[in-house]
Formats: C-alpha cells, sequence, structure tokens
C-alpha cells in the first residue's frame, strides 16, 4: 500500500511541475517589405454587398504594402514609393485589351511619398481617391486602367524584395529575366461595377403575340430555384440585361435591354440590340421582397416592358430580385506584346 502511495505521489508531481511556457521563436536572418500582389484587379462596388463597402462608396480604395522577417513589428516602417507609368510600356491584359496607366486627374493619393505600416502591424496602405472623370470614362467598367507604383527605399527594415535578375537589363514583368522574380511593384489595376450590377433571380410573365399568342408564366415554387439573370455596368446609371427569349417556332432569340436609372431608382427601359425596338420603366426598391430567399427581405427592380422582333411582340412584366453583386478577388496576367 504504502507502495503504491508513493508512485502516485511521484506521478502527481510529474505533471504538476509540468506547464507550458511561452514560445519564442527568433525573427529571420531580414526584414523586408514589399507587394504581396504584383497585378490585383480592385473592383469599386457602388452599393452594398456581403462586406463592408463604406470605401467603395466613397470613391476610395487602399493600394497595400507588407513587412516580413519578423513575429512583431515594433517599428514603423516607412517604405518610400513613385508612380512609375513606364511599368505598363508594351503590356496587354489576357485577352488583349491595352494595360494603360491611370491618368493623373482620375485619382489623387493620401500620399505620393510613402506608405506607412504602423508599429504592430504587418500591413500599411495609401488611399485613392477617385474622381468622378474616372467614372465618367466607359472604359472604367472593365480592365484597363492600372496605377503603377515602384518601392524605392525604406526606413526601419533591411531590404526591399527587389528580386535577383538574371538579364542585364530586367523588365519586372518578364518572369524569364528573373532567377527571383522582384516584388518592389504593383500594377494595381482599378474598376467599378455601379448599384444595380448584380446576379438577379427572374420571375415573371411574358405576353407573345405574333406568329403564335400564347402567356407564359416564369415562376418556381421557391424564388432561390427561379431563373438566374446578370445585369453588367455600362455607367454609373445605367446596366445592360442580356435575356434570351423563345419564338413559336422553339428558336431562340438573344437580346439585350439598357435600363437607366434616375437618382429615385426610377428607370427607362430600351434597346440594347441592333432591329429590336424595346420600351418600358422600372423601380429599383430597396428590400422591396419581404421575407424572400433565406428568408430575408431582399433589393429588387421591377420591370414593366415591350420588346419587338418584328415577327414577334412580347408584353413582359419582371420582378428582378438580388442574389449576390457576382464580385470575387481577382488579378491579372499582364502580356508583353
Amino acid at each position: 500500500m504504502k507502495r503504491y502511495l508513493l508512485i502516485l505521489i511521484i506521478i502527481s508531481g510529474i505533471f504538476t511541475s509540468c506547464k507550458n511556457g511561452d514560445w519564442e521563436f527568433p525573427d529571420y536572418e531580414y526584414t523586408a517589405a514589399y507587394f504581396a500582389y504584383q497585378t490585383p484587379v480592385r473592383t469599386i462596388v457602388i452599393g452594398e454587398d456581403v462586406y463592408d463597402t463604406t470605401l467603395d462608396n466613397e470613391h476610395k480604395c487602399q493600394i497595400m504594402a507588407t513587412m516580413g522577417g519578423v513575429y512583431e513589428n515594433k517599428k514603423d516602417v516607412e517604405i518610400g514609393f513613385r508612380i512609375d507609368n513606364a511599368l505598363c510600356n508594351g503590356l496587354t491584359f489576357d485577352g488583349g485589351a491595352e494595360v494603360k496607366a491611370m491618368p493623373s486627374n482620375y485619382y489623387t493619393l493620401s500620399s505620393t511619398e510613402k506608405i506607412v505600416i504602423k508599429k504592430g502591424n504587418i500591413l500599411g496602405g495609401v488611399v485613392v481617391q477617385l474622381t468622378d472623370a474616372f467614372f465618367a470614362d466607359p472604359l472604367a467598367v472593365k480592365n484597363t486602367y492600372v496605377i503603377p507604383l515602384v518601392m524605392t527605399d525604406v526606413k526601419n527594415v533591411d531590404k526591399i524584395l527587389t528580386g535577383t535578375p538574371l538579364a542585364n537589363t530586367p523588365n519586372r514583368v518578364r518572369a524569364e529575366d528573373w532567377d527571383v522574380l522582384p516584388k518592389d511593384y504593383i500594377l494595381y489595376a482599378i474598376k467599378y461595377i455601379n448599384k444595380y450590377h448584380a446576379n438577379y433571380l427572374r420571375r415573371g410573365k411574358d405576353v407573345i403575340t405574333g406568329d403564335k399568342n400564347e402567356t407564359v408564366i416564369r415562376r418556381k415554387e421557391y424564388v432561390e430555384k427561379d431563373e438566374v439573370v446578370g445585369t453588367h455596368t455600362r455607367s454609373l446609371n445605367m446596366v445592360e440585361l442580356p435575356l434570351r427569349i423563345t419564338d413559336a417556332t422553339g428558336e431562340l432569340l438573344d437580346c439585350t435591354l439598357l435600363l437607366s436609372f434616375d437618382d429615385s431608382g426610377k428607370c427607362a427601359v430600351s434597346s440594347g440590340s441592333q432591329g429590336v425596338t424595346m420600351s418600358g420603366s422600372g423601380q429599383y426598391v430597396v428590400k422591396g421582397e419581404k421575407g424572400s430567399w433565406g428568408n430575408k427581405d431582399r433589393d429588387a427592380i421591377y420591370l414593366n416592358y415591350n420588346i419587338n422582333f418584328g415577327k414577334m411582340q412580347v408584353s413582359t412584366v419582371d420582378t428582378l430580385v438580388i442574389r449576390d453583386r457576382g464580385v470575387k478577388p481577382e488579378t491579372f496576367k499582364p502580356v508583353l506584346k
């Protein structure tokens, strides 16, 4: 019995004497500043989305820099930079469109000289304020313009990740010129979508006359099972809505509606398709569909319009219930001409 108690005391002592200490790791052999992504695409989302769009609705965004090599940043890090429009020379986007340096009257920067990473953080940025001129440009709704920045100097870290070149005069975007790719630059692409740009769940009624007269009701038992259609930004107050309609012979007819909104959310419907005439009106209503999909109130567009294909006319009443804004993380791969 005494032997048994002695064993218990020893085991108890072993466990009570063990406790977790603080883990300590050494910093890396050097600290460095860099841009995490070289070719990000930032979509300014006007209106609401599942994430915070406060900056977007102020027509702002941030170009972020980061640092590495430490477990804790104990100093303010200052990264000098310059705008280098020459980075865009000879570049195209994946689809062949020219990569253009954003005109200087399209934006201002909160600082034109440096990015500060505050003590305790590993990220810091410069705020981009977009001007009305940017939103007035029809090319701003797609990948066209970039803000090209290059890091020039740094304080309170050891180095900038400038890469290891293989060529005597390396091009930053030509991978074969580098043994280790540079991360001292960024081609920050910016485009925007307006508040009406989204994927919608569509239901309604079509009254078809012409070669064949019929009435088509489009309405599933559950709204989330309705047809999905997408609107696409044309300008700050206009979207296009591509539709496909079946004629009397079963042939699919494609057409595009143009929806032009005023400040109150009312819209006029016109034709975006050659040889097809359209007219009508509508209204964008915030939380207009009560207890919709997911048992939540959802924004909606209510439309009443007529389409004349010549051989067939369609009178339509539509309800478009917003499903999502259709924005996802994006980068682009620059191509040298």
